[in-house]
């Protein structure tokens, strides 16, 4: 069982999904659940035990936020996927619905982050129960602070658990202490949480993206048959290798693409990726992101 005592208005205790956070998970109350925390605290293993937990029960989805170290669709979305019956991991959660960030990390990339997480996480509470929310690591002061304070009024999770080493959530979870909501549960980090080195997470990205477009087909797109836009600036210059999203005419994101050659004088770009055939694109969104297969 845990131990809890009172810090600064905030419940805390050791990382294992039991006690009080159990308690709090199972209420019929609380069907969002949103995760918070560094990098290499266990954070995205503590919600993958919690979604374990909740789809024993209940229809549970969980929804990715970390564009940068993405476990339900390629790197530089955002993604929500439901649990099935015998959940074992994020890898085994198909993507229902991507949203494209057009970059790996949040800062210079907030408004599509936190525009993404809102539609998905709307899209997922119509068909689960339950909804996780795995959050990127970004806490750093002031922009962590600002980014996370404002997708959670933005989400506005029943739950959120902080998983930190020290008192390193302070700066974002206190602000909370005297709302009903969100709860707010602190955890201390395990202290058998994996350490990833800058080497290993860009290889992992590299491995996703050559899994994603691996079978994928090369093809002219005319840019005077669809719209297009940019998460960032616009650039004309400088296109090769940069990512991007097909969108169909609800501008929900069907599949990712790169860009291979370009030729804007004739309107005309030429792309590698794995989208179907026939798929009814209505736009291309350009991101700031690039990969190089």
């Amino acid at each position: 069982m845990l131990s809890f005592n009172q810090f600064h208005g905030r419940e805390r205790g050791s990382v294992d999904l039991s006690g009080d956070i159990v308690s709090a998970i199972l209420s019929a109350r609380a069907r969002s659940i949103m995760f918070i925390g560094g990098a290499d605290t266990g954070k995205t293993t503590m919600a993958e035990a919690a979604v374990g937990l909740l789809s024993r029960k209940w229809r549970t989805g969980a929804l990715d936020l970390d564009m940068g170290q993405s476990h339900i669709g390629p790197p530089t979305t955002l993604a929500w996927g439901v649990a099935k019956g015998g959940f074992n991991g994020w890898e085994g959660i198909k993507a229902e619905e991507l949203y494209f960030t057009g970059s790996l990390s949040p800062p210079g990339n907030l408004l599509p982050s936190i525009a993404g997480a809102r539609l998905l996480m709307d899209s997922a509470l119509k068909r689960c129960e339950k909804l996780v929310i795995d959050t990127t690591g970004l806490i750093t002061e002031p922009v962590g602070r600002i980014y996370k304070q404002y997708k959670i009024d933005i989400l506005s999770p029943d739950i959120v658990i902080g998983i930190e080493k020290g008192d390193e959530l302070g700066h974002i979870l206190d602000a909370y202490r005297k709302q009903r909501r969100p709860r707010v549960i602190m955890v201390e980090a395990s202290e058998h949480a994996v350490l990833k080195t800058v080497a290993s997470r860009t290889e992992w990205r590299a491995s996703k993206f050559r899994e994603y477009f691996r079978g994928g087909r090369t093809f002219t797109v005319r840019l005077a048959s669809v719209g297009l836009r940019y998460t960032g600036e616009v650039e004309l210059e400088g296109l090769s290798g940069r990512l991007f999203s097909f969108r169909d005419a609800l501008g929900r994101d069907m599949a990712l693409g790169y860009i291979v050659g370009a030729d804007l004088k004739k309107k005309k770009l030429i792309v590698r990726s794995p989208l179907k055939k026939g798929a009814p694109v209505a736009s291309i969104m350009i991101g700031r992101a690039s990969v190089q297969l």
